[in-house]
């Protein structure tokens, strides 16, 4: 075992609550896989007594990988190790009859949950201004806050009432979200003990990766699993806890020692990823966060390059100028574009970059969006294989419908409220509910035609795999609607449900072939990683900070470093809210391994209007030791800087520009030619060359909308 000494020292200790604060680039994946090898091979720790959690399924897939490289597939399929959701999600299958659950109910996802509050905010007619949107996201903290059971709730009554709107019709369909998989099982091991000491006793030995992105229903999972064995052992670093917006809390790890007392606490500082001056300088950021365990990251790896900082006149400048580095590099050096990324706190800044990028024919790939068609493709057949498992599944039915006659189908959605049947027995049994329906010959033809192709694929499900299933119906979907659906889009999913089959043809008695098996391993970890290739692209990766935790490239551009931006406008007045953006600004400089670059623009177009911006807090923030300011005007010329100071004095004359016949490129809708400008030239009616003509409001839209010249 290639170890150093803290590593090794952290592999041999076995017993008691055990925190590991893993620095950026310290090897903790490598800790984690060794340990676990380590109880087995040496120890002599049965693996089926070994759970370990991660957050996401690559971490999962790169652990299992790692591990079995070292012991034999036997050993491995006996460890119990995925996300939190998959693992609970399996576990709760097994018990879910305890808690008036069938095991094949359906996972809802975001689109699914705000559908869902959709029709209970048409139906009940509250006076509230948050969007769908935000309501998921409240019901989604209650949730994580374990607040369910708390009587006295501040949230207002009409927030109270969609939300046991949400749960009355989640228990209706046989579904769950995300949250309430862990919600649920922290239910279950409260409310039968038997249950909790049998997964006690199972799960002697829990190992967390990442454990400051647990949110405290998921310590709670934790804590409860571990309290007769205590042998905990968790893995994670304070200072790249980012995700408090999803319910994650800091103080998990920062009271680990205080919630378990005899706890040992181990560091690993060594960074074997950056260069000397990028450790420094993300060090240097770090130590202005007061909300912290204090720790000092080294490396011995060489001094490199010092971080580079870039002030463009414009965000047009800004893309140019990173642009046109990268086309330079790339010339001048072995780096390939696949050694680059460029990183940004908001997803509105990619459009203009793009831009840049397409001038220089570098190419590219975006992280963090699925393209519309894929996705319609992908929902659709969703959508049939959730009905076959799952009748109940409202959300699914409705979504095949969805190209029905509307009032035939508000009409049956009215009489399965007011009969309290669901809207698949109604379909099912059209002929008993023809006094309650007024429905012609052809419209009951379809939707018992429908009915009868669905309970055919469900016959098929008990001797059929998923993959064989999914086949026969995108073969349908072609068949039925050949203008609207493209073998292609299909493609995607199709090759995840073979991968699955085949992998779980080759465990104990063929793994869990079935199309509910699949549904759950689609929804818990495929999801998460549609946009991630296994297959290396040579392109400049483009994704927010966010996306890019957990990732390592050679050249690593943070882009828009500007206090209303990063910081975000959200964050200046919130100590706590200011922290957790230095440290994503942390997360994104720890990233590079042998350059970083710094860019920020003094004037840039954001939510309508140009502004003057000023730097970034985190720019004055590191020391002048590690950090090089590059000549601001190696990139901007004087016609350049003209254009953008009128633009600054004046945003009316944003619209001078666009004129009838003007190419323009949007980041929606591609290449198009302004035909004619409306309502004192505020409105643009465009042809494009895909998606045909549109009439775009250009205050809103000069972020997404460029000259192509």
């Amino acid at each position: 075992m290639s170890l150093n000494s803290s590593q090794r020292k952290i592999i041999e200790t076995i017993n008691g609550p055990i925190l590991v604060l893993a620095g950026a680039g310290s090897g903790k994946t490598r800790v984690i896989t060794y340990r676990i090898v380590h109880m087995i091979q040496n120890i002599g720790i049965n693996p089926s007594n070994i759970l370990a959690l991660t957050f996401t399924k690559k971490a999962a897939k790169e652990m299992k990988h790692r591990i079995s490289n070292m012991i034999d597939q036997k050993k491995l399929n006996q460890i119990t190790l995925g996300t939190f959701h998959s693992i609970f999600s399996i576990l709760l299958r097994k018990e879910s009859h305890l808690l008036g659950y069938k095991s094949n109910y359906t996972i809802y996802d975001q689109r699914d949950s705000e559908n869902v509050i959709k029709k209970i905010l048409e139906d009940i007619n509250l006076d509230i201004s948050l969007s769908t949107k935000e309501i998921r996201r409240i019901i989604s903290e209650y949730k994580n806050n374990l607040y369910i059971n708390k009587k006295n709730n501040k949230q207002s009554e009409c927030l109270i009432k969609i939300y046991k709107s949400y749960i009355k019709r989640c228990l209706q369909a046989e579904a769950l979200d995300f949250d309430d998989i862990l919600l649920h099982t922290n239910h279950l091991f409260s409310h039968f003990p038997n249950v909790l000491r049998k997964y006690q006793n199972k799960f002697k030995y829990i190992l967390i990766d990442e454990y400051q992105d647990t949110n405290l229903s998921q310590n709670t999972i934790i804590k409860s699993l571990a309290f007769q064995h205590k042998n905990l052992f968790v893995v994670g670093d304070d200072a790249q806890s980012i995700y408090a917006f999803r319910g994650a809390k800091i103080s998990n790890i920062l009271n680990f020692h205080i919630d378990y007392k005899n706890a040992k606490v181990f560091r690993l500082e060594q960074n074997y990823r950056s260069t000397h001056h990028i450790v420094q300088a993300s060090n240097n950021i770090i130590s202005f966060n007061k909300n912290q365990i204090l720790k000092k990251i080294w490396t011995n790896n060489e001094k490199g390059e010092k971080v580079k900082i870039y002030s463009a006149s414009s965000e047009k400048e800004e893309a140019l100028y990173v642009a046109s580095s990268i086309f330079s590099i790339i010339k001048k050096t072995k780096y390939h574009y696949k050694d680059f990324a460029i990183l940004y706190r908001a997803n509105m800044q990619s459009n203009i970059i793009e831009y840049a990028l397409k001038e220089k024919n570098i190419p590219y790939k975006i992280y963090g969006s699925i393209s519309f068609e894929k996705r319609k493709e992908i929902r659709d057949l969703l959508a049939y294989l959730r009905i076959i498992v799952n009748s109940n599944d409202e959300e699914s039915l409705l979504r095949i419908l969805k190209k029905g006659n509307k009032k035939t189908i508000k009409s049956i959605l009215d009489l399965s409220k007011k009969i309290r049947i669901t809207v698949y027995e109604i379909i099912k049994n059209i002929e008993n509910y023809q006094h309650l329906l007024i429905l012609n010959q052809k419209t009951k033809n379809k939707l018992k035609n429908l009915i009868s192709t669905i309970e055919k694929f469900r016959k098929n499900t008990e001797k059929k795999d998923a993959f064989a299933i999914a086949k026969e119906i995108v073969n349908f979907l072609l068949k039925e609607d050949p203008k609207n659906y493209k073998n292609e889009n299909f493609q995607y999913i199709l090759n995840n449900i073979f991968c699955y089959v085949s992998e779980q043809k080759k465990l104990k008695d063929n793994g869990e072939i079935s199309l509910s098996g699949f549904l759950q391993y689609f929804y818990l970890e495929i999801d998460e990683d549609m946009n991630h290739d296994e297959n290396e692209e040579n392109k400049v990766s483009l994704m927010t900070v966010h996306l890019s935790k957990g990732l390592e490239f050679s050249i690593v551009f943070i882009i828009g470093l500007e206090e209303n931006l990063f910081p975000s406008k959200s964050s200046l007045d919130n100590q706590f809210k200011i922290e957790e953006e230095r440290r994503l600004f942390y997360v994104a400089l720890t990233r590079a391994q042998k350059k970083a670059v710094l860019t920020y623009a003094r004037s840039r177009f954001l939510w309508g209007e140009r502004k003057m911006t000023l730097p970034s807090r985190f720019i004055n923030e590191l020391n002048k030791n590690f950090i090089d300011r590059e000549n601001q005007n190696s990139i901007s010329s004087l016609s350049e800087k003209k254009e953008i100071n009128s633009l600054v004095n004046n945003k009316n004359k944003h619209y001078e520009n666009f004129k009838a016949g003007v190419k323009v490129f949007h980041k929606n809708f591609g290449t198009g030619i302004i035909l004619d400008l409306q309502n004192e030239n505020k409105i643009a009616r465009i042809k494009f060359i895909k998606s045909g003509e549109k009439k775009i409001l250009l205050k809103f839209a000069l972020d997404k909308l460029i000259i192509d010249s």
